[in-house]
């Protein structure tokens, strides 16, 4: 029998345990997609958060390094994860914590990790052939694995290159020459995004727009000459997602469900959610946004577009938290325009999908996205997407532009809450004409599953063992 290949995959978040964005959602159907097609055996680990809820047993515990002393790391097993086995790895110190990222020690925290991994790798009976790790919080695993585990090869995947994470030299001393220190960052702190670059046998990214965006100085954050050194050993593989758990179908989260040729259900979703949020049922269209409330998500662009656009056209819902600027202003937004347009800071994934569901169409105007998941999430419910066309945006939405009969959605003009509104009024408008459903089909019928980036994966990994 062909002996499969041994995957450890690590990574910060993993839904549903902790899942802040993308990141977390990947790490928990990419996995699951490897272990579908038979080649491969997966195990995950991720850190130990407080607020973790699952059935968690002991395993063991060791002592990891932490520049000239030890702290101590407790593994627990998730006892009812039976197909993809997750262990965590739990420090009171670092992890015991209201909140995942966001504090001032998350370079120590995420460096423990990282170490942790290392040691776990003795203690347990899994011997991985490869390590893949993901973004920042796991970019010193490479180099660490380099330097110990030579045998294993390792792959780092950039989910978001702008956040990179930094560690003083000292922690590294043993490992480094003074060559290796510099091109890491001394005599600053150390950057974990250059180590996974620089280390990792393999490097990818979730699209290969982003691919290409960030090899371009004014995206790639300081790494763009790094990653051209990397090039030969680069590539941009989109993400998927998994579409049985997101099936408007099979939900059971969906009050109505429904289908590409049943859509009767998707209208009752609508007017279930407008009465929810106390929304005039009427025939216009439902806009709907569901994102962290940042800068780079566009929020910006949506509150000027909203002062542009005829408010009487349309409806909007806005699902999401972060910055208290962007509370404050869209809390404005919704009490002046309470008849329209509502907010709701409080996320669940079930509120999220019941208002995909609800929602005719999705505005993602980012300033940049990696891959984004949202404008996948939005065309399998039956939601047309309005994008900025940047990374992964670009690599799904079709529009008519680039072939009529295949259109899914709808791109911004430029980056401006102008263009926004201009192209909101646009969308607006071809809601009341008769090619809208085709819209919909279009995009209900897109495959996102992970079945063709998986078979991308495959490859490489093979590749990096020298089996193909």
């Amino acid at each position: 029998m062909k002996r499969k290949i041994k995957i450890l995959y690590a990574s910060a978040e993993i839904a549903p345990y902790a899942n802040v964005g993308g990141l977390g959602e990947v790490a928990r159907s990419f996995p699951k997609a490897l272990l579908e097609t038979g080649e491969f055996e997966v195990v995950r680990v991720m850190p130990l958060y407080k607020n973790i809820k699952c059935k968690l047993q002991y395993v063991t515990d060791f002592s990891v390094p932490m520049e000239k002393g030890f702290e101590t790391c407790v593994v627990k097993q998730d006892m009812d994860q039976t197909d993809i086995p997750t262990y965590f790895i739990g420090n009171d110190r670092y992890y015991c914590r209201e909140n995942i990222y966001a504090y001032e020690d998350d370079g120590f925290r995420f460096f423990f990790f990282c170490q942790a991994v290392l040691q776990l790798l003795s203690t347990i009976s899994f011997h991985p052939d490869i390590v893949h790790t993901n973004d920042w919080h796991t970019g010193v695993l490479p180099l660490l694995l380099k330097k110990d585990y030579p045998q294993i090869k390792s792959v780092y995947t950039i989910h978001n290159i702008s956040y990179h994470g930094f560690i003083p030299a000292s922690y590294l001393t043993e490992y480094l020459s003074e060559d290796e220190k510099v091109k890491l960052g001394y005599p600053h702190w150390l950057n974990f995004m250059k180590a996974g670059i620089l280390y990792a046998d393999l490097v990818t990214t979730v699209s290969p727009g982003y691919a290409g965006e960030i090899l371009q100085e004014e995206y790639g954050h300081g790494m763009s000459g790094l990653l051209e050194e990397r090039k030969a050993s680069f590539v941009g593989i989109l993400n998927g997602m998994d579409m049985k758990h997101y099936s408007p179908v099979d939900d059971s989260l969906m009050e109505y469900p429904y289908d590409v040729n049943h859509l009767e259900g998707k209208k009752k979703n609508r007017t279930l959610l407008r009465n929810r949020y106390g929304l005039p049922d009427k025939d216009i269209p439902l806009l709907a946004m569901i994102t962290r409330l940042d800068y780079t998500k566009g929020i910006d662009l949506l509150l000027k577009a909203i002062s542009y656009s005829k408010l009487s056209t349309y409806q909007l819902i806005i699902l999401g938290s972060g910055h208290p600027y962007y509370h404050g202003m869209l809390s404005s937004v919704s009490k002046t325009y309470g008849g329209n347009i509502v907010v709701d800071f409080h996320y669940s994934e079930a509120l999220a999908k019941q208002i995909y569901a609800a929602a005719d169409i999705y505005l993602m105007p980012s300033l940049f996205e990696p891959c984004g998941l949202g404008q996948m999430y939005a065309m399998r419910y039956g939601a047309v997407p309005l994008v900025n066309p940047v990374g992964g945006l670009k690599d799904t939405v079709i529009t008519d532009k680039q072939d009529k009969g295949l259109a899914t959605g709808f791109y911004m003009e430029q980056w401006s809450g102008e263009a926004l509104a201009k192209e909101m009024e646009k969308v607006i408008t071809a809601y009341h004409s008769k090619e809208w459903n085709k819209y919909i089909e279009n995009g209900m019928k897109m495959d996102f599953s992970w079945r063709c980036s998986v078979s991308e994966y495959e490859t490489c990994y093979k590749k990096l063992l020298g089996l193909s």
